[in-house]
């Protein structure tokens, strides 16, 4: 084989994306290797195709003399003939397997026997056109342990020196695609950061990526944080609105305007409250009565992926209570028959019992508690990937999943993950809690009464709140010195004699709250000084008949 037929590049899967982003390649006259898994005879046709209609435009053109685009693109029908083409350290991209683990562990098996050390191979995420039957792969989630390629990189690729990648899409909103032309598809990358960095200039025309991890398996973590976080945030501003309605008794277009006058110059100016004020004016075109939120059934469908964060969150320790709050919201929620007979016999405030507000007042106040509970959802979301990334000793950039959650057409889009960006960019990417960060901080400070007057008077007016309140009982523990544990330990030591640990000193203790507890414990040191001696006078026995 002559170096001229060497590439530099490796497709496997000739689907219409595949064949692009060879097509593309050649054109640039980087030599470029295709197969296709599923039917390689079927692999000539494309480079045929793909010659003739480039040879009519170099016949044009004098300045493809030396290396000819028509000659870039090279046809091989046997994945031992694919390996022998690419130059080392290979460089190879797979498509066409987005929801067919299987076919992606056939391709796999088959290809790795070629591969050497310092190959690197990158499956392609969701591609248009994808048709999955799965509920759970049409939102393009797939739980991190159970990623394939996470798995095969672990058992198989790394010990023989191979970098596996895994693009993961992010949703993206739908309108801003059709209308905007010129945005990307996103995904999250996991895997080797070197791989990634050697890959990515031949992505990037077709895709825009950020390396979030060094595991596949990142890649998942990243897109399962960012759904938890964007449930959370959505659940915070419907509160919000309900309280809008609920106690300051606005119209569904006063409700649009205040969000309006937020979206102008607020806060919260973000994607989420641009949408919302949009939905609140909808007038019914079905009924022409009212407005299409009025006729929306209030209770959300579920399937297993909804408590991921939560299972996770259990798994780790580590407190998530505002995303767990708006998961149990979902579970309220559909429990609409209970909800409907509970509200005839568990009677709510009424007149004189409901606060009266003033509605600017509570436009002022409630803007400012949806940044600070949205602050906490975000803060949480961050320090379970963090406490993950621990456990399963990744490294894990949370900044640039933060920059790739807030680009355009992105559901979390704001001006405040634009300052959060800021602000841990400031501070160099080091997080104990992103609460902490110094001017995020400040921000609470600045808002925290506001809040604290919103939950209470949601508690007062009987409107439940709660992903506002979860977020605030979570800002007041986290900022606690002490807590009310201690009691709850000396609970346990009164029942059981479990015993408990005291502040400045070593060692495990229980006490004789009662009379009771020291007669028990003299009870039981005559019991254990009577087994020791018995024992004690066994051994001597023992000895003496030796």
């Amino acid at each position: 084989m002559s170096l001229n037929e060497i590439c530099e590049l490796g497709i496997i899967g000739l689907t219409s994306l595949g064949q692009s982003l060879a097509a593309h390649h050649a054109t640039q006259q980087r030599r470029v290797c295709v197969y296709d898994f599923d039917d390689p005879s079927f692999v000539p046709e494309v480079v045929k195709e793909y010659r003739t209609a480039i040879e009519k435009d170099e016949n044009l053109n004098s300045a493809f003399s030396t290396i000819r685009p028509s000659r870039c693109m090279v046809a091989s029908t046997s994945m031992e003939e694919f390996a022998k083409i690419i130059t080392t350290s290979r460089k190879i991209i797979i498509f066409g397997t987005h929801g067919d683990d299987k076919k992606f562990d056939d391709i796999w098996n088959e290809l790795k026997v070629n591969l050497t050390r310092g190959d690197m191979v990158l499956r392609w995420g969701e591609e248009e056109g994808t048709v999955l039957t799965n509920p759970t792969e049409q939102n393009n989630l797939q739980f991190y342990t159970e990623s394939i390629v996470g798995n095969l990189s672990k058992l198989q690729a790394e010990p023989l020196g191979i970098d596996l990648l895994e693009m993961v899409k992010l949703e993206q909103d739908r309108a801003t695609i059709i209308k905007e032309r010129d945005i990307q598809e996103t995904f999250v990358v996991g895997g080797a950061r070197f791989a990634y960095d050697q890959l990515s200039e031949y992505v990037s025309p077709f895709a825009l990526t950020g390396h979030v991890g060094s595991s596949a398996a990142c890649a998942h973590y990243a897109r399962m944080v960012q759904r938890a976080i964007e449930f959370g945030i959505a659940q915070c501003l419907a509160e919000g609105c309900d309280l809008l309605k609920k106690a300051a008794l606005f119209e569904n277009q006063d409700v649009g305007r205040t969000l309006t006058k937020w979206q102008e110059g607020g806060i919260i100016t973000s994607y989420l409250v641009e949408i919302s004020s949009k939905i609140y004016y909808k007038r019914d075109g079905m009924t022409k009565k009212g407005h299409v939120i009025d006729h929306i059934v209030d209770c959300i469908d579920l399937n297993g992926s909804d408590t991921w964060f939560s299972l996770e969150a259990t798994k780790l320790g580590v407190p998530a209570p505002t995303i767990n709050a708006a998961l149990e919201a979902r579970f309220l929620s559909n429990m609409i028959n209970d909800r409907v007979d509970a509200s005839s016999i568990l009677g709510a405030p009424e007149g004189a019992d409901t606060p009266s507000v003033l509605k600017d007042q509570i436009s002022e106040d409630l803007q400012g508690a949806i940044h600070s509970a949205w602050t906490c959802v975000i803060a949480e979301g961050l320090s379970i990937f963090a406490a993950a990334a621990e456990v399963g000793q990744w490294e894990v950039d949370l900044v640039e999943c933060l920059r790739l959650w807030n680009l355009p057409a992105s559901f979390l889009k704001s001006d405040m993950l634009d300052k959060m960006l800021s602000a841990l960019f400031e501070n160099q990417g080091n997080m104990q809690n992103l609460l902490l960060i110094p001017s995020i901080a400040s921000q609470l400070q600045e808002t925290h009464m506001s809040w604290r007057r919103i939950v209470t008077l949601c508690f007062a007016s009987a409107i439940p709140c709660p992903c506002l309140g979860a977020s605030l009982t979570y800002y007041d523990s986290y900022r606690s010195k002490k807590l009310p544990s201690s009691l709850i330990r000396a609970q346990r030591d009164y029942f059981g004699g479990y015993g408990y640990s005291r502040f400045n000193e070593e060692g495990w203790f229980t006490s004789c709250w009662v009379q009771e507890h020291t007669n028990g414990l003299k009870k039981t040191s005559r019991k254990l000084e009577k087994e020791t001696n018995d024992d004690t006078k066994k051994k001597k026995k023992k000895r003496k008949t030796m």
